[in-house]
């Protein structure tokens, strides 16, 4: 019986808490949500940002070495890169490619077509001691404006904050690796709920 409940205590010190916070800046335009067509993601860091970045960048490029691939060009994607290579890319070149992955998966490939531009303004990455001890945080947030494609008018702009809290020694365990890649997912998969027209993923075809 004490095996099983301190078990049961060490699961429960181990739950993560996963806050997950859309701001609506601007409602997007009536009727375009589910009708639109993303044809570009722009993505932009702070400053304070860029230094937090820099460290998981280093990582992104040592696998891309590692993987024998070339280094990416900046500012271009090139040949679209396969899902399992998203992690050896920087992350103005990788976010697009998990928003574009995303869209389609909800259907959103016709309609009115937008821009996406991104401003992350906040990055921080859990400290392993304190998530043992107290609990930390991963956190992804910043600004993101809806425009129209060829006009630059902006349809709609949301402030996303991706806070995910773990604790103990499970929750550790739980947080794994890819850190940079699973915020940039869970960013992306809020905002592609917040312009489809439902957060239920349509069938593929």
């Amino acid at each position: 019986m004490k095996i099983v409940v301190g078990f049961l205590l060490a699961l429960s010190i181990a739950t993560p808490t996963f806050a997950k916070t859309v701001k609506v800046i601007q409602p997007l335009q009536a009727g375009l949500a589910g009708n639109i067509q993303i044809t570009e993601t722009r993505v932009s860091l702070n400053e304070a940002t860029k230094i937090v970045f820099e460290k998981l960048e280093a990582k992104a490029a040592k696998k891309r070495e590692e993987a024998g691939l070339a280094p990416p060009t900046p500012g271009a994607i090139g040949d679209r890169p396969k899902p399992d290579q998203y992690a050896t890319l920087p992350i103005t070149q990788m976010f697009p490619l998990i928003v574009d992955d995303q869209a389609r998966e909800r259907g959103l490939s016709a309609g009115k077509n937008v821009r996406l531009t991104v401003t992350f303004d906040t990055l921080k990455t859990a400290d392993a001691g304190m998530v043992l001890l107290l609990g930390s945080a991963d956190q992804l947030a910043g600004e993101v404006n809806v425009e129209d494609a060829t006009t630059g008018e902006i349809l709609g702009a949301y402030y996303i904050d991706i806070l995910n809290t773990r604790s103990g020694l499970f929750g550790l365990a739980a947080r794994g690796t890819g850190v940079r890649e699973k915020l940039a997912a869970e960013f992306s998969k809020r905002l592609i709920q917040q312009l489809s027209a439902s957060k239920k993923k349509r069938a593929k075809s």
